[in-house]
């Protein structure tokens, strides 16, 4: 199993980040993609990757953040993934319109630089979005008729519309799922799942939030990736091993191997 998508910051725990990953491994996680959303984080997240030989980085700017004035910090990316070759992607990047008081077009801005850096040093990008989905969907629409997309990348956590969905993937996107399929309140987003092709599919657990059934309400962790994985096998109709072989292919394919 690969967990896509965790945050292993340790002020988000109340165990050593070293327990954590050698509880994953030995619930059969084979690689984590540890993604830092704020410029604080980088470099606790370097550390860690560079720790660890089955956790990989991803270093971007999050939605939340737009205010700040970050563009130092854009500058540094091309040398510190050249630096940092277990860095995988630029993420998470995007745009969160839930919070209404960082201003869309500074999210806008922040958003498409970003996609220029990992266009210019060739890394896939990591896109979070929420309650901005016609946004989003113009921003990939023009970075795609530019040629900036042409390393991929993943939609993170969806949770998306079908509508979504169907450009996400038009756009050359991977879908990664999280815990949420398993919440009695998630109905609408499981049928939206089964139409994402086995081969653009991926698990994450979005640590330390959204843990899934039967850890709902306790902080999330790598390990319980095997439940969303569990989940998505029941909902595409496949044994849990060959869903976890795919989904393993998946990111390594996108990754280039990791």
């Amino acid at each position: 199993m690969i967990d896509s998508h965790c945050h292993l910051s340790q002020a988000d725990y109340d165990m050593p980040v070293t327990d954590l990953i050698e509880i994953a491994q030995k619930e059969g996680v084979q690689k984590m993609l540890n993604v830092a959303c704020d410029t604080n984080d980088w470099d606790e997240l370097l550390k860690v990757i560079q720790t660890y030989p089955n956790v990989f980085g991803a270093i971007g700017i999050h939605p939340e953040y737009a205010l700040r004035q970050e563009d130092s910090f854009l500058k540094k990316m091309p040398k510190i993934f050249k630096e940092n070759p277990k860095l995988l992607g630029v993420g998470e990047i995007g745009l969160d319109y839930s919070d209404e008081t960082i201003p869309c077009d500074k999210q806008i801005e922040l958003f498409k630089k970003q996609i220029e850096i990992a266009h210019q040093i060739k890394k896939p990008i990591i896109i979070h979005t929420r309650d901005a989905e016609s946004d989003t969907l113009e921003i990939l629409k023009e970075a795609n008729q530019k040629g900036l997309l042409q390393n991929s990348g993943i939609i993170h956590c969806f949770t998306g519309s079908l509508d979504f969905l169907k450009q996400a993937l038009e756009y050359g996107f991977y879908i990664s799922i999280s815990g949420i399929i398993t919440f009695k309140s998630a109905k609408t987003l499981r049928e939206t799942i089964k139409e994402i092709p086995l081969n653009r599919l991926l698990v994450e657990t979005d640590c330390p939030w959204l843990a899934p059934e039967p850890f709902r309400g306790s902080k999330n962790q790598p390990a319980y990736v095997a439940k969303t994985l569990e989940k998505l096998a029941e909902l595409k109709e496949i044994s849990m091993a060959e869903l976890d072989k795919i989904t393993t292919d998946n990111f390594n394919r996108l990754f280039k191997g990791g």
